[in-house]
């Protein structure tokens, strides 16, 4: 017989079915660039970051360690995502209180 599968899948298969892996932990980078988002989004309680991170993970998480590194990606996506929709769609310049010189012209 030849190597490929048969039509009914009534033969062993010729090579072993590698078992899946696990996860890969999160990595030391993505648990400072998580830190760092959380700080840049004002969030300095413990009980604030852990329901940003709860919230962008879609589970509950006891600590940023406990995350996978596709988790790890997915929740800097959700957080660098909501940090730019909360950004004003005008600029600090247009924001300004006073005239300036160039104003005054």
């Amino acid at each position: 017989m030849t190597e490929e599968l048969s039509l009914f899948g009534d033969d062993a298969p010729s090579r072993p079915v590698e078992p899946p892996r696990a996860p890969a932990p999160i990595a030391d980078w993505q648990v400072d660039l998580l830190r760092n988002a959380l700080d840049a989004r004002g969030l300095t309680s413990m009980a604030e970051r852990q329901q940003a991170i709860v919230s962008a993970a879609g589970r509950s998480v006891e600590s940023l360690r406990s995350l996978t590194h596709d988790e790890g990606m997915q929740v800097l996506s959700r957080l660098g995502q909501q940090q730019s929709s909360g950004r004003s769609a005008t600029s600090q310049w247009d924001d300004r209180e006073e005239d300036t010189w160039i104003d005054r012209l």
